[in-house]
C-alpha cells in the first residue's frame, strides 16, 4: 500500500467516525493523558469496527465538555492501517471544527458542553482495509481539547 493510499483510508476513517442518531460507539482514549469525549456516535455503527463504505459519506458526532477556553478549533486525524500510522490531512473547509459545531459556536468556553460533527467523504479509491483511526480536536496552540481512538475498515458498498 502506498503512502498516499494509506492517507487516503485515514481520510475515510475519518469519514466513519461519523455520527449514528443512536447509542454512542466504543473508543479508546489517545496516548498522552488527552481528554475523552464524552461519547461519540457513528452513523451506522454500535460495535467497533465501524464499516466506512466506499462511496459515501461517514458521519460521526462527538460529546464533550471543553477543559478549557479556545478561539479557535480544528481536527486532526491519523490512521494507522496495515502497521504504519501517517497523518491525513482534512480539507480546509473539515479542518475547520468551528464550523461543525452543533451547539455552540468559536470561541467556545472552559466546561461549555459541545458536541461536534464530522462528515467525510468515503472515496471509491480508497482500499478495503482495517484500520484505526485518531481524531484529535485541537486549539490554535495544538492543546487537545478531545482525542478518541477509533477501530474501522474500508468496505465496498452493497449491490442492489
Amino acid at each position: 500500500m502506498t503512502f498516499t493510499k494509506l492517507l487516503a483510508v485515514c481520510g475515510v476513517l475519518l469519514l466513519a467516525v461519523g455520527s449514528s442518531m443512536g447509542t454512542g460507539v466504543a473508543i479508546r482514549a489517545c496516548a498522552g493523558n488527552r481528554p475523552i469525549p464524552t461519547e461519540v456516535r457513528v452513523e451506522g455503527c454500535t460495535v467497533p469496527p465501524c464499516d466506512l463504505v466506499r462511496g459515501t459519506d461517514a458521519i460521526m458526532d462527538m460529546d464533550f465538555t471543553a477543559p478549557f477556553a479556545a478561539a479557535n478549533l480544528r481536527t486532526e486525524v491519523m490512521a494507522t492501517a496495515l502497521g504504519v500510522t501517517a497523518p491525513f490531512e482534512l480539507p480546509a473547509d473539515r479542518a475547520a471544527a468551528c464550523n461543525w459545531l452543533l451547539n455552540a459556536q468559536c470561541p467556545v468556553s472552559a466546561n461549555e458542553d459541545i458536541t461536534y460533527r464530522l462528515s467525510m467523504p468515503v472515496l471509491l479509491i480508497y482500499p478495503r482495509v482495517s484500520l484505526t483511526v485518531e481524531i484529535n480536536l485541537v486549539d490554535d496552540d495544538g492543546q487537545s481539547l478531545a482525542c478518541f481512538m477509533l477501530d474501522a475498515r474500508v468496505v465496498s458498498g452493497r449491490t442492489v
